[in-house]
């Protein structure tokens, strides 16, 4: 099913910068080296998705939450970053631009390094891809955005990151000659939200809603997907009504936002079942694409009910069976008493 709401283009924003001091946290990237010996090495990108951790920072120069820029297709900006050091020794951080991702848990990410950059990580370019910012100090880093001809209009995500040297885990044999150790990188990056001119359009399509039962829980499932060009909230609540059963509302997990071209599944859980349960789960999903709702039935049984319904079931239709039976034969032996008696007096002529 698909919803479809359109508004007009977006007034331009300021494409200055503010200044950005966001969420703490630390996203690590974990660096797994198998010690055999033809050196094999396995790396398992995660996603940043801090600013400033206390040691080191990075945050727009002049706006107060993260980079938003609007720009025209074929237009260019010049922004600057500010990385932090506020430890007591220079540091040497990589420096790079990446795409944002909607998770499937509906959190926003910053793409790992060696993914490849369709959007806004493509668009930026840095002056280094190294800086080197001095001890309990600050760095200006500049960075230019840089939107293609061509480019379809709508909502994109980008950030820009840094990145420390790993720092060496120990090494840990798991027997025989092989051995592993786990390298920490920390990245940490400010988000860049660009609006590329044009009409907004915000559409999301979603899928049948589900539910599947384990013990005495049910969840519920609403994929949805964004097909259009803004960033969406959406927001979905469920309602269950049932004439045998339990009579709720839930509320479905709220994802963070959903880019453009993104999907995700939206859940709810229903605890602490009823015995038996009749009725209809009916999901009602609400964004700046509109409000659509979705439904489907919602019937169970236990499964020691499910038999002992079969079993009468089978034993009534065994009891009517022998009943049928049971008049069947009683009906011919009448008919052949009757028979007889009409033959004993109606004697033969002679």
């Amino acid at each position: 099913m698909l919803l479809t709401f359109r508004r007009p283009a977006r007034p331009r924003r300021t494409a200055h910068h503010h200044n950005n001091r966001s969420r703490r946290g630390v996203a690590l990237l974990l660096t797994a080296a198998l010690l055999a010996p033809v050196g094999l090495a396995l790396s398992i990108p995660q996603t940043a998705q801090a600013i400033d951790d206390g040691t080191l920072g990075i945050r727009p120069q002049l706006e107060s939450d993260f980079f938003h820029i609007s720009l025209a297709p074929g237009a260019a900006i010049d922004a600057t970053a500010i990385v932090s050091n506020h430890t007591d020794a220079a540091v040497t951080l990589l420096n790079y631009a990446v795409d944002g991702q909607s998770t499937a848990q509906g959190a926003f990410a910053l793409a790992a390094q060696a993914d490849t950059s369709i959007g806004v990580g493509a668009w930026v370019t840095l002056g280094a891809a190294e800086i080197t910012v001095q001890a309990n100090s600050d760095l200006a880093v500049p960075f230019r955005v840089a939107v293609p001809v061509g480019t379809t209009p709508g909502d994109y995500a980008g950030g820009l990151i840094i990145q420390s040297p790993p720092v060496q885990g120990e090494t840990t044999t798991s027997g025989g000659d092989a051995a592993l150790r786990l390298d920490v990188i920390q990245r940490q990056g400010v988000r860049i939200y660009l609006t590329v001119d044009g009409t907004a359009s915000a559409v999301l399509e979603h899928g049948d809603l589900s539910w599947e039962r384990s013990g005495d829980d049910i969840t519920f499932a609403l994929p949805i997907t964004n097909t259009g060009n803004t960033i969406l909230n959406p927001t979905g609540a469920l309602s269950i009504e049932s004439p045998i059963g339990v009579n709720t509302s839930l509320t479905f997990s709220t994802p963070e936002s959903i880019l453009p071209g993104a999907s995700l599944t939206l859940t709810a859980m229903l605890t602490g079942l009823p015995l038996i349960q009749a009725g209809t789960a009916r999901a009602t999903l609400q964004s700046d694409a509109g409000t659509d709702t979705v439904s489907t039935s919602l019937v169970y049984l236990p499964w020691w009910i499910i038999t002992i319904a079969v079993l009468v079931l089978l034993l009534v239709a065994l009891t009517i069976w022998r009943g049928t039976v049971f008049v069947r034969r009683a009906k011919r032996a009448i008919a052949q008493v009757a028979q007889t008696d009409r033959g004993e007096s109606n004697p033969p002529a002679e």
